[in-house]
């Protein structure tokens, strides 16, 4: 935090107090999400629809709204997002049936949170320090996913599933406090708004896709697999030190990668999670082991929060200052058609929950991921980009 002066610390503070609550709504949900809408089907394919359904509809808007963002306002296109999400999971408390559920997932998903808030703290933070504040956001958005994925579980043991969402509407709303709290500029963009985003800007938000897939597929299975060695109350006694040294090596490598070492350290995280993939799906079910088990997770969230770290900021330092919204919303908007197809492939596939359909699963994650590593060597060389901003 040395780094920055009083008045970014504190927009750093609140936009990522925003950005953290609405994520814990989010993660509280997802590793009991399959058991959750088992109530309501027993069809995996609906259920992996449901538990997609967000990312499609974030898909979607991610990109007009993280350009709307540009145009009205940060804060405002942060309100739109958080009063959908709110209403989404009030539907998903108490639905009717599984297309109830299916719906309020998709209202869940429409707005552009995270791209216009990233937007606001990157415009406000130097260029050589966006690694750095993309830590600071990671950090905040860590310890939400951290208390998320742990109290979510014991939440729905103990007063029910359906509660857990009511608490995520919640969580909704006292988002809203904080980012009203921040000071925002008047000065938007006077043109009009941008619908072409730079071939390279759009490859490097391809791979965001990939990244994505896998981890919404990863909490498709968590629920199959963790309850083989743990009761669903107690998944926090693997993820607890999972989630928190992985996200101490993320926080570590934030300021190298600001030293011109941000692709260098874009394609450590892919090359963590293909690692990951075969060590997940695939080896355990052959050693049965719950150490192999725990090393396929740790490898996973290692990986995957060192790229939340450092992706954004090859956006930002490629795109110009006055299309950041835009940017970083079409980033966005691949992240969540990655979250509905990371539902919906699992779904198609894994008719049942066995060794075969692993296997399947794992290879596939796992192509992706390659693929992800030749769009990063084909957009960067893997060598240092910079665009200097006005």
């Amino acid at each position: 935090m040395r780094k920055f002066n009083k008045s970014q610390r504190r927009t750093i503070g609140l936009v990522t107090t925003t950005i953290g609550l609405r994520t814990m709504g989010l993660f509280l949900v997802l590793p009991i999400f399959s058991i959750y809408s088992h109530k309501f089907t027993s069809s995996l394919l609906l259920s992996g629809i449901a538990l997609g359904a967000y990312g499609i509809t974030m898909a979607l808007s991610q990109t007009p709204f993280g350009m709307l963002s540009d145009k009205i306002g940060r804060k405002n296109v942060i309100y739109m997002g958080i009063a959908t999400f709110i209403i989404g999971n009030l539907i998903c408390a108490f639905p009717d049936n599984i297309y109830g559920l299916i719906t309020g997932r998709l209202l869940e998903g429409i707005g552009s949170v995270s791209a216009a808030g990233i937007a606001l703290i990157h415009e406000n933070v130097p260029e050589n320090t966006r690694n750095v504040s993309d830590a600071l956001i990671g950090i905040g958005i860590g310890a939400s996913f951290m208390l998320g994925v742990l109290i979510g579980p014991v939440l729905a043991s103990f007063i029910g599933y359906s509660y857990v969402f009511l608490i995520a509407s919640i969580l909704g709303i006292i988002s809203a406090v904080p980012v009203s709290l921040v000071h925002e500029g008047s000065k938007y963009n006077k043109k009009p708004l941008k619908s072409r985003i730079p071939g390279r800007l759009a490859l490097i938000s391809f791979i965001s896709f990939f990244i994505y897939l896998y981890m919404i597929t990863f909490y498709f299975y968590l629920p199959f697999l963790a309850t083989r060695y743990y009761k669903v109350s107690n998944f926090y006694e693997f993820l607890i030190p999972v989630v928190v040294v992985a996200g101490i090596i993320g926080v570590g490598l934030a300021e190298p990668a600001d030293r011109d070492k941000t692709v260098r350290f874009s394609l450590i995280s892919l090359i963590i999670l293909l690692i990951s993939a075969p060590v997940y799906f695939y080896l355990d079910y052959f050693m049965n082991n719950n150490i192999v088990f725990i090393l396929g997770v740790f490898a996973f969230y290692t990986g995957y929060i060192i790229s939340e770290i450092v992706f954004p900021t090859l956006i930002t330092r490629l795109a110009s200052r006055d299309s950041y919204g835009g940017n970083l919303g079409f980033y966005t908007s691949m992240q969540h058609a990655g979250v509905f197809f990371g539902g919906l492939i699992p779904g198609l596939i894994s008719v049942n929950i066995n060794i075969k359909n692993i296997d399947y699963i794992s290879i596939t994650i796992s192509l992706f991921i390659m693929i992800s590593i030749i769009v990063l060597y084909k957009t960067t060389g893997f060598r240092e980009i910079y665009k200097k901003n006005p």
